[in-house]
């Protein structure tokens, strides 16, 4: 069984919800019943195993919450770690997203462009970053071409 495979297990046991092994760092060390606080590398695992949340990895340490954070603001690696974590997050609930668009039709399939296109488009000029055409929806122009979508409900 793999490290990735025990920490998943573990986290499970712990916790309901953690990344599937196959999204962890392959270099990261099992938790143990009784783990070692001082190493960085056993704070490293509980945040990932915790998707980043620092309440839930200092639940899962037996720490106070405030401590962890304090190490962790305190520790540039840390820090990283605890941001890469965050997006582990952020990836697995876009690939949900990316599965509704694939696998649905009509008003659901709509509503999830929708929000796409207003939250992680926000980049790209949709969103709130976009300007908004009088009658609800979106304008965009490059300067010598313009795109205007009106949302029905709006």
């Amino acid at each position: 069984m793999s490290s990735n495979t025990s920490i998943a297990k573990l986290a499970k046991r712990r916790r309901p919800f953690s990344p599937p092994a196959h999204m962890l760092p392959p270099d990261l060390p099992v938790l143990t019943e009784t783990p070692d606080l001082s190493d960085e590398d056993v704070l490293r695992t509980a945040l990932y195993v915790s998707w980043g949340n620092v309440l839930k990895a200092a639940e899962l340490l037996g720490l106070p919450a405030g401590v962890l954070a304090r190490r962790i603001e305190s520790s540039k690696s840390l820090k990283a770690d605890r941001d890469a974590a965050r997006r582990l997050i952020i990836d697995a609930a876009e690939g949900k997203i990316i599965d509704r668009l694939a696998d649905t039709e009509g008003e659901d399939q709509y509503e999830t462009a929708k929000f796409v296109l207003t939250s992680l488009g926000k980049e790209v000029g949709w969103g709130a970053a976009a300007p908004r055409s009088p009658a609800g929806g979106f304008a965009l122009s490059d300067g010598s071409r313009s795109l205007v979508v009106k949302w029905n409900d709006d």
